[in-house]
């Protein structure tokens, strides 16, 4: 299996964005750093999957349990082990809607029963993500063939979802702007018609090789995330899947990006970063309750700070470096004893025919 190191420093900048909305909100929502963190990850999985699909040869039905398989491997078993922990230490909100978790629909759940923002609330993203690996490699498999009315599918989806994030087109789906499959595919499926023209080279490699473009797009990136201007939501995935492509075509050309998204230690936290985003929130939960201020924050002098004093309003000082190490070492332990192990088992039952795709 191939890996590209720059799009595992992608994996690890959009986990990053994801720790510093919830671990030091006070910072995060001034340039919506969660909202960044998950729509990366989306047009990464879009990408990917797309440029997996399409490498294949087998017959639909095959390809198609290929390619569950290697998921179901890949994602299923830290998912449903933190569940059955969370369960059985009877976590806030998941006995109540475990059968939304167990099915990958607590997305709608929590738009439907109005579930308030909780430290499970993350799972929304991955039923939005199982429920795109569903339907979508029907669609690219069996139209692979006809690449133009592909497409043609593709760019109404895109439209469509695009056109309901922005100025809400159908009022009906309003609500689900946010959680839906539909109109998140937005992002899923641009990075999906991104891998299309990459792999048929309609994707000018010139341009991809100007360096200049990637400091002036993270000022675009960075302008549009604190001034969204109403169309933060196809901006941003734009900007992203400008990002992937620059990774996977030959790199980023700026010294200090390359040599940022290159570094062994970013590389090895986007390669768990699934596991850093699985965890975080239950680990804060227990952390902020039972040990953070009651040990740490409020046996701090903060009167001994003369002008600093004001520091005691800003904990997310201490808690976005500790809870990140925290979810950071139990993914970690998580990727090496558990994930790995697994993942061996890919190529023993669900092997595809090409070495080099890349997942």
């Amino acid at each position: 299996m191939k890996r590209i190191r720059q799009l595992d420093g992608l994996r690890f900048v959009a986990v990053s964005f994801v720790l510093l909305q919830h671990f030091a909100y006070y910072i995060g929502q001034k340039f919506s750093a969660g909202y960044y963190g998950v729509d990366l990850f989306f047009v990464i999985s879009g990408f990917l999957i797309t440029g997996i699909l399409l490498k294949q040869t087998g017959t639909l039905g095959k390809t198609y349990l290929q390619f569950l398989g290697r998921r179901t491997l890949r994602i299923f078993p830290i998912y449903y082990l933190t569940l059955g922990i969370l369960w059985l230490v009877n976590f806030p909100h998941v006995r109540e809607s475990i059968l939304y978790f167990l099915t990958y629909t607590y997305n709608y759940a929590v738009v439907i029963h109005d579930i308030p923002l909780n430290h499970t609330t993350h799972f929304w993203s991955l039923s939005v993500e199982e429920q795109f690996y569903i339907f979508w490699p029907w669609l690219v498999l069996g139209l692979k063939k006809y690449p133009s009315l592909l497409k043609v599918i593709l760019w109404g989806l895109i439209l469509f979802c695009g056109l309901q994030l922005v100025w809400n087109v159908v009022p009906s789906l309003t609500p689900y702007n946010y959680y839906g499959l539909i109109p998140r595919a937005f992002s899923l499926a641009l990075g999906g018609l991104g891998a299309i023209y990459y792999s048929e080279g309609k994707i000018s490699f010139r341009w991809l090789a100007q360096g200049w473009i990637e400091p002036v797009s993270i000022l675009i990136l960075l302008f549009f995330l604190h001034y969204p201007l109403g169309v933060q939501p196809i901006i941003l995935p734009l900007i992203s899947l400008f990002f992937i492509l620059k990774a996977v075509h030959k790199g980023f050309q700026t010294p200090w990006i390359a040599t940022a998204l290159s570094n062994r230690w970013v590389v090895y936290l986007g390669t768990i970063s699934y596991g850093i985003y699985i965890y975080h929130l239950p680990i804060a939960y227990y952390f902020t309750n039972d040990l953070f201020y009651a040990y740490i924050w409020n046996r701090i002098d903060f009167d001994a700070f003369g002008p600093l004093a004001k520091l005691q309003y800003h904990p997310w000082i201490l808690k976005l470096p500790l809870y990140s190490l925290a979810a950071v070492v139990a993914a970690h332990v998580s990727y090496q004893y558990i994930e790995k192990p697994i993942l061996q088992l890919r190529d023993r039952y669900f092997r595809y025919p090409s070495s080099q795709t890349i997942e």
